[in-house]
């Protein structure tokens, strides 16, 4: 009798303990942990800690205060004197437009790019940072549509980590800071409702610029390191600025994506991920856009994947458009 009374005291005690945690308290102090001033930037995304009422992320309408983060658009060379610094990037040119990040693009920390690319778009440390040798190869074998997110681990890396640095730094030696206009018209050609994109819809952009380039250059090698680097400017972009709509959590809208590439702001209505976009899941939706291509991205990749290499991408894709083949 006293094992059983025992037994029922402690299955009490335990099914009654979550009710007992101030989980407010708990995510706001592990976020602050995580978050000092001090940690020069290399620190972590805050965490996702689920709570018996709410186990799954989901995204949340993210709150601009107009009156510090207000818009204002400048571009590279713009201003007084030219002072104002921009670079490939909108997702960077967005938080110097909004004022996460010093206005003007100019010396500016990895530290404090870092924070802002988490608190806006709380884009995965792991999906940004990048061997030297590695961003220099998805630079050269990119052929789509300009980069997206994110130059910025990649550009202090490859300068051997500054104390600081200008957002135009990075354009002068490895890509241009200018939209390619017909470029992203025929992104937006891809969609099937004029509303929102799938991945599926990029991933049939994405074949139609390699056979773009095949034609331009027969020399032309998309390899395993081609391909992914591709894909994953599609894909990230999908990761933090998607929504839920008809194709799933995965839909992007064509008007944020306008106001993103086009004004290099935050689209109206943003919503920001509870978790973070790591790498993990921007490689589940590079799979699943090179499926509908009709190829296998290898991983690790192969010996000489790009060099000499070979063309993993089809010339005639699975999905057999005919405008792509």
């Amino acid at each position: 009798m006293r094992t059983i009374a025992l037994v029922f005291l402690w299955l009490t005690a335990v099914s009654c303990y979550p009710r007992g945690i101030d989980w407010n308290y708990a995510i706001k102090y592990h976020q602050q942990v995580l978050q000092v001033d001090d940690d020069r930037g290399f620190g972590l995304n805050e965490p996702f800690i689920p709570t018996p009422s709410h186990i799954l992320p989901e995204k949340k309408p993210f709150y601009i205060d107009e009156s510090v983060n207000y818009f204002e658009r400048h571009f590279n060379g713009s201003g007084k004197d030219g002072e104002y610094r921009r670079s490939s990037c909108p997702a960077v040119n967005a938080l110097a437009n909004r004022g996460y990040i010093n206005r003007s693009g100019r010396n500016i920390t990895y530290a404090e790019l870092a924070h802002a690319v988490r608190n806006v778009w709380n884009f995965g440390d792991d999906n940004v940072i990048l061997p030297p040798e590695e961003s220099l190869e998805c630079l050269r074998y990119t052929n789509s549509i300009p980069q997206s997110m994110l130059v910025l681990a990649p550009t202090f890396a490859m300068h051997g980590w500054p104390e600081t640095i200008d957002l135009d730094h990075f354009n002068a030696r490895y890509g241009s800071r200018f939209l390619k206009k017909t470029l992203f018209d025929s992104l937006l050609s891809f969609s099937k409702d004029g509303e929102t994109l799938s991945l599926e819809d990029m991933a049939e952009h994405h074949h139609l610029r390699h056979n773009q380039s095949k034609a331009e250059n027969p020399g032309f090698v998309f390899g395993n390191q081609g391909a992914i680097c591709s894909l994953a400017q599609y894909t990230n972009m999908v990761g933090v600025l998607g929504k839920f709509g008809k194709h799933g959590r995965t839909t992007l809208f064509v008007d944020d994506v306008k106001t993103f590439y086009l004004d290099e702001d935050i689209p109206r209505n943003y919503e920001r991920r509870e978790a973070p976009h790591y790498s993990p899941e921007s490689n589940a939706m590079i799979d699943r856009m090179s499926h509908h291509v009709g190829y296998t991205i290898q991983r690790p990749f192969p010996e000489g994947d790009q060099d000499p290499g070979r063309d993993i991408c089809p010339m005639k894709a699975r999905f057999q458009r005919d405008e792509c083949n």
